[in-house]
């Protein structure tokens, strides 16, 4: 085994692009997933965003700064001369003595990822910077070596790869039975209801405006884009303030709350309907409410791909934010009140049984992963120090 340090031995590329011509792809952290990985968008050398200032050739490995965020890529063709974002480090290890897709699978394990998590600083996102980079080091095998754990490994990834994506393949054909269903009543109109402007039957407005300083242990709670999770309200994690606030801005059971505006686009137009309230909460001012009369029937609207097609103006990209003048553009079929509650038990007992059906899926997912990380931990044995 020899020893590479991270920074001064893998090929560690500070940050920084080349002048060039035309329009290349951005990838911000963001963009990458674990199946699908979409850019941000092509921008010229001038009018790129200040983070998108890493590009990239095959065979380069990056990672995520991020705390607890899992997201190696290995850089084939298809991305190479991309830009990347800053918040990503970036390896381009010496072919002569190292392997660069196993310095990706190294990337990938538990241990180094624990080790990562355990450097990175910072007020609120938290993340690795270089000085903590330089502490990390690797104990390789030889290059023949890495090439023929490299060679087991993806023999073994892809028999599991495979498993699991029929399992995931099932999640996508439960959430697409239940978006169908959604469709029939909002698109469709199956009951040939009257259409009518959102505005018609409802409210919504933007939230409470606060500073750090506002920001108290003892408060109220101001709820905030992370207080929806799948589709639900959670409170785990909580944030309170004490300063005055309009009665307005303060939720009431069976508002719908609805982020309007995120640093990741992808969050923006999630929503929630607001169950039992148990003290006084308000909302942030990157989130909105919707109030009417009818949002356990509305609530499912919130959630289909119609909604967000009509505040995109019938585009795929994702949206910058939403506005109430954007909302006064929707409209959607508004049928009897009998109906609106037949509605509602339908979709709610379908969404019920399909969370159930991929939490099933999840789980075995989660298997998947467990036994990956097992055979990475018994296959390399370069363990960072």
């Amino acid at each position: 085994m020899k020893k590479f340090n991270l920074i001064d031995d893998l090929g560690f590329v500070t940050t920084g692009v080349e002048e060039y011509q035309g329009e290349k792809n951005y990838y911000s952290t963001g963009s990458i997933k674990e199946f699908v990985n979409n850019a941000e968008g092509k921008f010229s050398y001038k009018n790129r965003p200040s983070r998108a200032n890493r590009c990239v050739q095959e065979g380069d490995v990056l990672q995520a700064r991020m705390q607890n965020t899992q997201k190696a890529i290995l850089i084939d063709d298809n991305y190479s001369g991309s830009l990347f974002s800053t918040g990503f480090f970036q390896l381009r290890p010496p072919r002569n003595l190292v392997d660069s897709k196993y310095i990706y699978y190294c990337l990938q394990t538990k241990w180094f990822q624990n080790l990562k998590d355990s450097l990175c600083s910072g007020a609120t996102q938290k993340s690795i910077n270089d000085k903590k980079l330089k502490e990390i080091n690797f104990f390789l095998p030889p290059l023949p070596e890495q090439k023929r754990i490299v060679a087991k490994l993806d023999k073994a990834f892809a028999e599991i790869g495979s498993a699991d994506l029929t399992l995931r393949n099932n999640v996508k054909n439960a959430n697409a039975i239940f978006e169908k269903k959604i469709e029939e009543y909002f698109v469709d109109n199956i009951f040939n209801a009257e259409v009518y402007p959102l505005s018609k039957f409802s409210t919504y407005f933007n939230g409470l405006t606060y500073s750090p300083k506002d920001v108290a242990d003892s408060g109220v709670i101001v709820l905030r884009s992370s207080n929806i999770q799948n589709g639900e309200m959670h409170y785990a994690d909580i944030k309170r303030v004490k300063k005055n606030i309009k009665e307005k801005l303060f939720v009431k059971e069976d508002d719908i709350l609805l982020c309007s505006r995120n640093g990741s686009k992808r969050l923006i137009g999630k929503s929630s309907l607001i169950g039992k309230i148990k003290e006084p909460m308000t909302f942030g001012t990157f989130m909105m409410i919707v109030r009417s009369d009818c949002n356990h029937y509305l609530q499912w609207f919130f959630k289909s791909k119609l909604f967000k097609k009509q505040i995109s103006q019938g585009e795929d990209n994702m949206i910058n934010q939403i506005t109430r003048y954007m909302l006064d553009d929707v409209s959607l079929p508004l049928p009897s009140e009998d109906l609106q509650k037949k509605v509602n038990e339908n979709l709610k007992d379908l969404d019920y049984l399909s969370r159930k059906l991929i939490k099933i899926y999840s789980s075995k997912m989660a298997n998947f992963e467990k036994l990956k990380q097992a055979i990475l931990k018994q296959e390399l044995k370069s363990e960072a120090v």
